[in-house]
């Protein structure tokens, strides 16, 4: 997502155009290039200071300054490259500051590269591919060779499959449906007696299960193939299928009509076979795998299927579970218990581009802005490409992020593509009121679209 910032004075000198990579904004200002050395680490509420992942901050070889961390910020700075210690600082701040990376590994450890093991000792698939395309498996033998020896290895061509990159499962019973079962050669289906679609798949042949009994007197990795039909019973309602599935394929969640369409999904399921989780909650449903509702904090309404990462639905909030603000990028607060807010800079014009793919979950983005001057106007104006609805509220002595400062509304406007008003300093007092803040809540707006927002202070 593209944030331009434009300055709005006209100084004596021309401005200078800097482009501070990572946080993808571009600023037009006077000023000269600097780092904003933030550690990652940032204030979540009032008294709590955290990493990223929300683990808590102790002093360690990283240490605060004396006196710090103090009211002036939210972030965490490395500030000057001869103080090693860390100050609180505006996240948007900018400093002579440090940038820390970190070795991977022991740095004990000698950089000498280990030696590799050899293809022939990897006993499976995934162990014997994670070395590139250096080797292969055979399934069919169950043996890893060279990739480059092939040739010797299997001058008759007795390897009938291979592998060198993804595994198929090599155990039956790590096959979870029925097409994916008999899609392996040597992998039966023994159906539920539910006849929902939900089955076992386990080692067999057409004539039913069968279990790998050790060969009398030979090394204890040689085995026979024995029928062993009481593994899956006929008598008790189970199925074997080898050639073609149960026509009932519902992955456990529903009954068939008609003997392969089903009903209705059960369980917080749906499609055609009952194989994926309803929107709003994720999992792996298939053969009677479960769905949990997704965990957003209130900030999305769906989550990808299968991992759970919430999409979230508010600009400037991330996470897997919105838990976070993108605090890099001027967002400041704590969605924990509120929501996040990108800082507005006076006298400047912002515009947000939210038209790439990865924005299309979006449709809302806050901002908070602070008068710089007690006897200047607040004037603020804000267009988009598309229609929004607008909530504009004011408080006295809040912190983003925290419970103190109760906002009172000012303004409430549905499905308007552009506001322009001037907030007094007479009316709201902003001489007797030094820390007074003004949240804009910009929501109901769908994607693509462009929102360009100016603040100014004026006599």
């Amino acid at each position: 997502n593209r944030i331009k910032r434009e300055s709005l004075h006209t100084p004596n000198n021309p401005p200078s155009a800097t482009a501070k990579t990572g946080s993808d904004v571009t600023q037009s200002s006077s000023q000269s290039k600097r780092l904003s050395p933030w550690v990652g680490l940032r204030k979540i509420n009032v008294s709590y200071w955290g990493w990223e992942d929300m683990s808590p901050f102790t002093n360690s070889a990283l240490r605060w300054l004396p006196g710090e961390p103090s009211d002036s910020g939210f972030c965490a700075y490395l500030e000057e490259p001869q103080v090693s210690g860390l100050r609180a600082n505006p996240c948007t701040a900018t400093a002579h500051g440090l940038i820390c990376e970190k070795a991977t590994g022991n740095p004990n450890q000698s950089s000498r590269l280990s030696c590799k093991k050899p293809c022939s000792l990897h006993t499976n698939c995934a162990n014997c591919t994670s070395q590139a395309m250096e080797c292969m498996w055979c399934g069919s033998t169950q043996r890893c060779v060279d990739s480059n020896a092939y040739v010797i290895s299997f001058p008759y061509g007795q390897c009938l499959e291979w592998q060198t990159a993804d595994c198929v499962a090599q155990n039956c019973s790590g096959l979870r449906t029925c097409s994916q079962c008999l899609d392996q050669p040597e992998c039966g289906w023994c159906g539920d007696p539910s006849s929902t679609g939900k089955g076992l798949c386990m080692e067999g042949s057409y004539r039913g299960p069968m279990k790998r009994v050790a060969k009398q007197g030979q090394q204890s990795h040689s085995h026979d193939m024995s029928l062993e039909p009481g593994i899956c019973p006929k008598d008790k309602g189970f199925e074997w299928a080898f050639i073609n599935c149960p026509a009932c394929q519902c992955n456990g969640h529903s009954t068939c009509v008609n003997g392969s369409v089903c009903e209705q999904c059960r369980n917080l399921t749906t499609g055609p076979q009952c194989e994926t989780c309803l929107p709003g909650y994720h999992g792996d449903p298939t053969n009677g795998g479960k769905c949990q509702a997704c965990k957003c904090n209130g900030h999305a309404n769906v989550c990808q299927v299968l991992t759970g990462k919430c999409f979230c639905t508010t600009k400037g909030i991330k996470g897997d579970q919105c838990q976070l603000c993108d605090s890099e990028n001027r967002y400041l607060g704590n969605p924990l218990r509120g929501t996040c807010y990108y800082n507005l800079l006076i006298d400047y014009q912002f515009t947000f581009s939210l038209i790439q793919e990865d924005d299309n979950h979006y449709t809302a983005i806050n901002f908070m802005a602070s008068p710089e001057q007690a006897n200047k106007n607040l004037d603020m104006s804000i267009n988009a490409s598309n229609n929004f609805n607008l909530n504009i509220t004011w408080s006295v002595g809040s912190t983003a992020g925290t419970i103190s400062g109760e906002e009172v509304p000012i303004v409430s406007k549905t499905n308007i593509k552009e506001y322009k008003d001037s907030f007094s300093c007479e009316k709201f007092t902003f001489r007797s009121n030094p820390n007074i803040t003004f949240y804009v809540y910009v929501s109901n707006f769908s994607w693509p679209i462009k929102i360009q927002v100016r603040t100014t202070c004026e006599t």
